[in-house]
């Protein structure tokens, strides 16, 4: 199907391959106009198609006729989402016959984080019991643990180049940079081969948050925090019996003091920034060690089970094609609260999940990774 000089030719052989190459492409999901059909067999053929774009005589490409792409984005069990397809198909149907509406286009894929390691964050105050229950978390459960302090050391030791900088840093009192602490955490990450990971006493201030969301939020999930409560005058009498044969330089009244005021200053703000998220799991640390335990297997249960419906999450995703924003307003003022309203009676979850956004087209679809308003996989 094309066009060319205002009448519309028919290629019998090319329909066919179209067809079928249509049917690959959609598997059921992509609700096609007659416009889009069009478009895509133009593309095949190597031609350019009057759906898309308006030409002038001189072949000068003026703009594509959608100005507006309203987005919707949902996020639910696997299981649900050829059922979530098939509403969703049928709704594009539904508003691809209001005026102004040009196409849609409907994509499903697995939720990007779905392949990502689990990252437990266990946090606490000095002596609040976190190495004795990462030690069983690690027996009971297969975790690598990871401890940001311990890695630094070791880099220091390790005579590298990233070392001697560390062994700078420390020698003349400065603060390590977070990047060279995360980047220890990512490699020891991805040397271990492991897909569950505890990382003890980090973050422990903004700076160490904002260091792991900027380099690790695309590469590791954080599934929760255990956060070991237990008061000071406890952890000050575990720590100086500690001190007694750990060989800890820090193992002191004195240094113990100055570690409980950074605790409270700077890393209870991260373990509230965590709470607002719901991912704070609290751990009585003053309990006998089996006891806690059985506090830390009943929060890991739920981390777990958050876990196996984050991996079993498939992402969709459908866009309509406006040729003008009062043309988008008209159909989000009626049919699609409508809409919405029905979601919520046949999938509550998809409806609780669903995300909008709207986009505005200039002169080529492109920055949205489209190549035309009407071109759909």
């Amino acid at each position: 199907i094309g066009s060319r000089g205002g009448h519309r030719l028919v290629d019998s052989r090319a329909m066919a391959s179209a067809s079928a190459s249509l049917r690959r492409l959609g598997q059921g999901l992509s609700v096609l106009s007659f416009a889009s059909a069009s478009t895509y067999l133009a593309s095949q053929r190597g031609g350019s198609s009057s759906a898309y774009s308006q030409e002038s005589a001189s072949g000068t490409f003026k703009r594509p006729l959608a100005s507006v792409v309203y987005e919707q984005e949902y996020c639910v069990p696997s299981s649900c989402a050829a059922s979530l397809c098939a509403w969703v198909q049928a709704r594009c149907s539904s508003a691809l016959k209001h005026p102004g509406f040009l196409g849609a286009k409907l994509a499903k894929a697995e939720d990007p984080s779905a392949s990502r390691p689990l990252v437990l964050f266990v946090l606490g105050g000095p002596g609040a019991g976190k190495g004795t229950q990462c030690e069983r978390i690690v027996q009971e459960y297969g975790y690598e643990h990871l401890s940001a302090g311990d890695l630094l050391r070791a880099a220091r030791r390790s005579g590298s180049s990233e070392g001697q900088l560390i062994d700078e840093y420390i020698k003349e009192g400065k603060i390590v940079p977070v990047e060279i602490t995360v980047s220890l955490l990512k490699k020891a990450m991805e040397e271990s081969g492991k897909r569950r990971f505890l990382i003890d006493g980090f973050p422990r201030n903004g700076n160490n948050l904002a260091g792991w969301q900027q380099q690790m939020s695309s590469v590791a999930h954080v599934g929760g925090v255990l956060m070991f409560e237990c008061p000071e005058e406890v952890m000050e009498a575990r720590l100086l019996e500690r001190g007694k044969s750990s060989g800890r330089a820090d193992d002191n009244a004195e240094s113990i003091k100055k570690r409980f005021h950074t605790y409270r200053a700077e890393t209870m703000p991260v373990v509230q920034f965590f709470a607002q998220l719901g991912l704070v799991h609290t751990v009585d640390g003053t309990q006998p060690v089996d006891v806690v335990f059985e506090t830390v297997q009943a929060a890991l249960k739920q981390v777990h089970a958050n876990d196996a419906q984050r991996r079993g999450l498939t992402r969709v995703v459908v866009q309509l094609y406006a040729q003008d924003r009062p043309s988008l307003h008209r159909w989000l003022e009626t049919q699609a609260k409508a809409d919405m309203a029905d979601l919520r009676n046949f999938m509550p979850e998809a409806a609780s999940s669903a995300s909008c956004r709207t986009l505005e087209t200039e002169g080529s679809m492109k920055p949205y990774g489209l190549e035309s308003a009407r071109s759909f996989d």
